[in-house]
């Protein structure tokens, strides 16, 4: 999931400190035990060197640390409302 088409892109790829809300999962039942669906926002906090997990703060509630291997099948789309007080998550 490498395409960047209507501003989705695969969470690997994913600029830190931003906030993304979750396109499409890959079908992992894991994911959604982590607090990961479709709709979730989540910011990226950290992406660890030599291909190595993301670490990921989701719904302002906890972190989630998710390998490289899936993080490339999940599709996000950046939401632009991070500096807004009205943003749901910080």
């Amino acid at each position: 999931m490498t395409t960047k088409s209507a501003g989705v892109i695969n969470l690997y790829a994913a600029k830190k400190e931003s906030v993304f809300e979750i396109a499409s999962l890959p079908g992992i039942g894991l994911l959604e035990n982590l607090g990961l669906r479709v709709g979730t926002k989540v910011i990226v906090k950290g992406r660890y060197a030599f291909g190595g997990p993301v670490l990921l703060k989701v719904e302002n509630a906890f972190m989630v640390a998710v390998g490289k291997d899936i993080a490339t099948q999940i599709a996000v789309k950046e939401v632009a409302c991070y500096e807004s007080p009205q943003c749901p998550i910080k």
